[in-house]
């Protein structure tokens, strides 16, 4: 299997591993996204995903829905496996080298879940936060994603979904580094 998509598929992997950890009354938690409780991240989690498959599809670039929990009315759960399901399907056929239409202009498969798999990562330790649970994040995902965002993090808090960069002292861990571009502070 392609690296890329293995890396995307754990990343998938992390964000229903803390979900199933979350205990029901903490779905309603505030999380580190300001104005956004757990279900808000998910909700934003499970569009994302649904973003992703029109990109792969060829389907091309969708907005943001406005309100994520209109995507988590029901069980949030179910609601996230039957996106987790449709995703690994379709990642399982995915060309990685196919070009796809995105924000950016033509690009490949590959690169386009290079750079999203900051998505699931960073909303896992979301979820994790609001949720009163451990994040165990994918070290070799979390590494290649550093690589591939870091030369256009300057770029996140001016697109707004991002606050701004976190200053971290020389020896954050690659984890804390990611975090940080994103605008959260792991624990040092």
């Amino acid at each position: 299997m392609n690296p890329t998509i293995a890396r995307y598929r754990r990343a998938l992997d992390g964000v229903g591993d803390v979900l199933r950890r979350i205990p029901a009354d903490r779905l309603r938690s505030p999380s580190p996204c300001p104005g956004w409780t757990t279900l808000h991240v998910l909700g934003h989690v499970i569009d994302g995903q649904r973003q992703i498959a029109a990109l792969l599809t060829g389907d091309g670039p969708r907005a943001p829905r406005p309100d994520p929990l209109e995507l988590v009315t029901g069980d949030p759960e179910a609601e996230w496996h039957a996106v987790y399901t449709s995703m690994r399907e379709l990642l399982e056929v995915t060309d990685p080298n196919g070009l796809v239409p995105s924000h950016h202009g033509e690009v490949s498969a590959q690169w386009v879940l290079a750079t999203a798999v900051i998505e699931p990562l960073v909303h896992t330790w979301d979820l994790a936060r609001a949720g009163g649970v451990e994040a165990c994040l994918d070290d070799e995902a979390v590494d290649a994603c550093l690589a591939d965002v870091t030369p256009m993090a300057g770029r996140f808090a001016a697109t707004g979904m991002y606050a701004p960069a976190v200053p971290l002292p020389g020896h954050a861990s690659p984890r804390q580094r990611l975090l940080g571009l994103s605008g959260r502070r792991d624990d040092l």
